[in-house]
């Protein structure tokens, strides 16, 4: 069995438009509207699924599955942060569509946001981002 080797904390690069999003955090670039964002996170999970259409044959013996080829991906992003760097990733989730660097594969993703999470104690941040169609 092969060792597969783990980095302790992976970079997650986000940027977009940001709607008032407090004062500048040392984790990002402002111009104009637009903010940058670097994210060292201790937990980056990535869930893809496939887009299947099932037909149920009546008379007949099973089903028909048919992949339609549409991916869709889910990112569940973990990262130790200030509470200045959450008024700007609040911002960005107000100010619009943000994109991403593509943790794994590399290249610019569209995403949304689904969910954020932020404990002001621990400085935990839990981010959910769906992929978007470009």
């Amino acid at each position: 069995m092969t060792e597969i080797s783990k980095k302790t904390s992976q970079l997650l690069k986000i940027k977009g438009p940001i709607k008032e999003g407090g004062e500048l955090s040392v984790l990002e670039i402002r111009t104009n509207s637009m903010v940058e964002m670097e994210i060292p996170c201790s937990k980056i999970e990535i869930n893809i699924e496939r887009r299947i259409q099932r037909t149920i044959l009546h008379g007949g013996e099973g089903d028909d599955l048919s992949d339609q080829g549409a991916e869709s991906a889910i990112y569940d992003i973990e990262a130790y942060i200030e509470v200045d760097a959450y008024t700007t990733i609040m911002g960005l989730f107000r100010g619009g569509q943000p994109t991403i660097e593509e943790p794994f594969e590399g290249g610019q993703l569209k995403v949304a946001f689904k969910s954020i999470q932020y404990s002001a104690v621990k400085r935990l941040l839990k981010l959910r981002l769906m992929e978007d169609i470009i």
